[in-house]
């Protein structure tokens, strides 16, 4: 609930700098290593805006892979691993951050 109460905060605050009535649609960019279930972010969204200009909004999420690299062999990953098949220790970059990138209003 708190990722979600955090993005409707920032909408609305947002919204009210820009004189909106109403917010519809906002576009998130999300890690994947946040580990957030998408399903229950949308319905915690919904409630967190519910009696808002942000009530009904649509909330559109993209997640963000992390950047992976062994330091030894500069070997790229997709998926995050414990350590290189080299032996060499993994550098993660990325993959933890929650960016608002687009709220759609009407002012």
């Amino acid at each position: 609930m708190s990722f979600a109460q955090a993005i409707v905060e920032n909408v609305l605050k947002l919204a009210e700098e820009k004189g909106a009535k109403k917010v519809s649609k906002v576009l998130v960019e999300m890690g994947e290593l946040l580990l957030i279930n998408p399903e229950q972010l949308e319905f915690c969204f919904q409630v967190a805006s519910s009696g808002t200009i942000a009530e009904g909004a649509v909330l559109e999420l993209e997640f963000i892979k992390p950047h992976i690299e062994c330091l030894l062999c500069g070997k790229r990953y997709d998926e995050p691993i414990a350590i290189c098949e080299c032996g060499g220790i993994i550098k993660v970059e990325g993959g933890k951050d929650m960016v608002i990138r687009k709220i759609e209003m009407e002012v």
